[in-house]
């Protein structure tokens, strides 16, 4: 990792000033493992404290690219395949399930274009919160309550942190494991990843904004306690986008998309993951975006309200821009698009 270049530097402090964040990270990863990286502000709006370089940020739905590659790396060793009906994997669950569900494949799940509804009711993320049982059992009540209906419009793009869940229930039954522990074992280990967490981080607080209206997160937010399961979204939800890592971290697994998955996965692999399916606009590969024009080709981005993070593969796929902030309202989540792309300008 190279030292804060200054012009980054200043990128971020300017980003901080106009946007009126507690504190903003970002760093440009190179094929070749070059980091620069820093950070500037607070760890929580009004404590002097700053945010440091090796502190945890909260992905967000960043972690859906994750939870893809952990599938596929899955599907390199033999113990699973691409093109398998969703249902398959659910043999356990027989009666439970509506009808439907023997076409959309894992692949379909993974591009949100399975028919699967876009979340856990209102109730289900409330009683998350409360619920003391394994998160495995969780994630199987999850598939009954996403597959006890027919899937709805199969084949249009329909965002679906659902999908996730489901995905990571059917790598609990792959592996025979909680899916967190595949996750280790199978991805984050052989990637020398050492920060990842599920929830809000330790040390960063995210800030909980004034206003929520749809998809619309708005008003100067507050400090989110992380000591309060309200902090993020519920255990459940951890394949859709409940991780936490340094920046640092994140880069190791950004290369993984700028080497042609060396050293994790083969070129096809990589090449599958990151397919989008026909559509008139681009829409979603798994876990990422299509990001066409102003020198991009891929992007991702991820919020629980509380965080904002962006990731965006240059062009050539030769680097990769991260920014990460304490505050999730939408006007930060997209100002950080613009920031990204200001850093992959600077060379």
């Amino acid at each position: 990792m190279t030292a804060p270049g200054d012009r980054l530097r200043q990128l971020l402090e300017d980003f901080r000033d106009r946007c009126h964040v507690p504190a903003v990270g970002g760093g440009v990863v190179t094929r070749d493992g070059d980091l620069t990286l820093d950070v500037v502000g607070s760890r929580k709006r009004g404590d002097p404290a700053p945010a440091a370089i090796d502190d945890q940020w909260h992905i967000g739905s960043c972690a859906k690219a994750i939870t893809a590659v952990l599938y596929a790396r899955l599907v390199e060793r033999g113990d699973a395949a691409w093109g398998v009906p969703i249902r398959d994997f659910f043999r356990d669950l027989s009666g439970q399930l509506g009808e439907g569900w023997s076409e959309p494949t894992v692949d379909e799940v993974l591009v949100c274009r399975s028919g699967m509804r876009a979340n856990l009711g209102l109730g289900e993320m409330l009683a998350g919160w409360k619920d003391t049982s394994p998160v495995t059992e969780q994630r199987t009540r999850a598939v009954v309550s996403a597959m006890s209906r027919p899937p709805k419009g199969r084949g249009a793009f329909r965002y679906s942190n659902l999908g996730y869940i489901v995905v990571g229930a059917a790598i609990d039954r792959i592996t025979g494991m909680p899916f967190e522990d595949a996750l280790r074992m199978y991805v984050l280990d052989p990637l020398g990843i050492t920060s990842v967490g599920s929830g809000a981080p330790p040390h960063i607080w995210g800030h909980k904004p004034r206003l929520r209206l749809g998809r619309l997160v708005a008003g100067r937010a507050s400090p989110m306690d992380p000591a309060n399961p309200r902090s993020d979204n519920p255990a459940v939800m951890t394949p859709a986008g409940r991780l936490h890592l340094t920046v640092a971290d994140w880069a190791k697994f950004q290369r993984v998309f700028l080497n042609q998955g060396r050293p994790l996965l083969q070129p096809a692999t990589v090449e599958h993951l990151l397919a989008v399916p026909p559509a008139k606009r681009p829409t979603m590969a798994m876990g990422w975006a299509a990001a066409r024009g102003r020198g991009l080709s891929y992007g991702m981005q991820g919020s629980n309200t509380m965080w904002a993070a962006t990731a965006l593969i240059d062009a050539d796929c030769q680097r990769t821009a991260m920014v990460v902030a304490n505050d999730g309202r939408t006007r930060i989540l997209h100002r950080s698009a613009q920031l990204a792309i200001s850093m992959l300008r600077l060379g």
